[in-house]
């Protein structure tokens, strides 16, 4: 087939060949490659509010032996004996398809709907938990982290994001669910079975505030489905 032949075709086709390059419509093309691989997203919604697909609480420093699994706010605080630290998990086998364990993961974030912000901008880390706890049973004084403030330290958090109403802050908004809140590397290793899936603690980056400091965010016991705690996991299924 002769040079001009072949631009004719391509051209009925909705192709334009120059200069070494092939440009296209994608309803014209057929992308038959076995390196093409979709991504996939999962997300994972406290829905409803009895699913074991999610659990979440807080630990109260200011009431050290009480539980508040069944509350309907999670919150993160720092203050002065009144420090609040927020767990969560969620369940990866609830994804459908079953992310296999030879995916890769390309994103992971959490979802939290914040309901009250703090008049200063503060830092929240996100710390990866590496034992167990139940959400009708953690306190404070029995949680997987122990009782002392700014602990794990800030430098093994997985994940940050900042609240607050100040001009600036990442998250000044209420009613809406937090940017940022990135775990990606954790869920990696969940899903290849590196790491075990305890969920994650989050807590004030600077516990023991002066000034007592609050976020507030609906914890699955809220009820109502476009405030529930999510999260979100895009990847690559390869086989």
């Amino acid at each position: 087939m002769t040079r001009t032949w072949l631009r004719v075709l391509l051209a009925s086709a909705g192709i334009l060949v120059g200069s070494g390059v092939l440009t296209g419509s994608a309803d014209s093309l057929s992308l038959t490659s076995q390196n093409f691989t979709p991504y996939r997203t999962c997300t994972i919604t406290a829905t409803p509010t009895t699913t074991t697909a999610v659990a979440d609480t807080t630990a109260r420093q200011g009431s050290p032996t009480s539980n508040f699994g069944t509350n309907s706010v999670i919150a993160v605080q720092s203050g002065v004996n009144l420090n609040i630290r927020l767990y969560i998990w969620f369940d990866l086998t609830r994804c459908s398809p079953l992310i296999p364990s030879s995916a890769t993961v390309r994103l992971a974030t959490l979802r939290l709907y914040m309901t009250a912000a703090p008049a200063e901008c503060r830092v929240l880390d996100i710390f990866r938990v590496t034992a167990s706890w139940g959400e009708t049973t953690l306190t404070w004084n029995n949680q997987p982290f122990g009782t002392a403030i700014n602990n794990p330290p800030t430098a093994s958090r997985t994940g940050t994001f900042s609240v607050g109403t100040p001009v600036g802050c990442q998250n000044r908004a209420t009613g809406v669910y937090v940017t940022g809140g990135t775990v990606t590397a954790d869920v990696a290793r969940f899903v290849a079975g590196s790491a075990t899936n305890f969920g994650w603690m989050i807590r004030d980056d600077a516990e023991g505030s002066a000034t007592t400091r609050a976020s507030q965010y609906s914890a699955k016991e809220v009820g109502t489905v476009p405030q529930e705690p999510q999260l979100v996991i895009t990847y690559v299924p390869v086989p």
